[in-house]
């Protein structure tokens, strides 16, 4: 669930309560008919989290003393976040259990290269569902460094072998241009990693401290060489509910496949 879907963007700290109640509504209904067994949920931290790494330069890395306040209080912010969401899945009876990534990751110049994921793949065999969210993490070159919703869930479905994975943003995929500036832009209902490698993206990225939708295609082609071949991923819209649920069922939904 992308930070553009949970939150408002354009406001610091907004949360969109319905849209994410009716999120975790669409998850469970899933999960009830049977269309997803194990399942992990990251969530992106849209306006909770942007807003502080972009105003203290904290994308930057660790420059000096001064920005560890910050960064924690930044942290603490963003954990209000992850709160709401855990308690909004709760409230459907999903299982959650909550991990930082930033307890589990390590980065090297703002790439995410190891996880431990022991402890989730536990979880996940006893039928929980662990919620991870982007985070600040340590970066072994950089000090710290943002690690973005998606590249957790692009290593995730690699590690973990998914079948699946679901990007659900506030548009309904890719577009030829962004498409809340230009109402007219064709969706791209089907992209290649292999042709794009995530560049040719439209999008405005001023104010989104990952790279907005750029950033999704760049995490998934890091990782694609090393994803299984059957695997189906998508980027859907979820701001009104049914996408997800048709989606999973193999039913026409607006959207754009991503192929290998």
């Amino acid at each position: 669930m992308g930070g553009s879907l949970i939150t408002d963007k354009s406001r610091p700290y907004s949360l969109r309560t319905d849209v994410l109640k009716a999120a975790s509504a669409e998850i469970r209904g899933c999960r009830e008919e049977g269309l997803v067994d194990k399942l992990v949920i990251v969530h992106g931290v849209g306006s909770y989290g942007h807003p502080p790494v972009i105003q203290h330069k904290l994308y930057k890395g660790f420059i000096d003393p001064s920005q560890l306040l910050p960064l924690s209080k930044t942290q603490s912010k963003v954990n209000e976040l992850r709160g709401i969401v855990t308690s909004c899945l709760q409230e459907e009876g999903i299982p959650v259990n909550l991990f930082h990534t930033s307890s589990i990751a390590i980065s090297r110049r703002g790439q995410i290269k190891s996880m431990d994921l022991d402890a989730i793949k536990g979880f996940l065999e006893i039928g929980m569902v662990p919620v991870l969210g982007g985070d600040m993490v340590y970066d072994s070159v950089m000090g710290f460094s943002v690690g973005s919703g998606d590249q957790v869930a692009a290593i995730l479905a690699k590690e973990l072998k998914a079948s699946d994975l679901v990007l659900a943003t506030d548009v309904a995929g890719v577009y030829e241009a962004d498409p809340k500036a230009d109402p007219g832009a064709r969706l791209i209902k089907e992209l290649s990693l292999g042709r794009s490698g995530g560049s040719a993206v439209a999008g405005d990225t001023r104010n989104d401290a990952s790279g907005a939708m750029r950033g999704k295609l760049s995490a998934l082609a890091a990782v694609a060489p090393e994803l299984q071949g059957d695997i189906r991923m998508a980027i859907i819209s979820m701001m009104e509910p049914g996408r997800l649920m048709a989606l999973l069922r193999g039913e026409p939904v607006e959207a754009t496949k991503i192929c290998l």
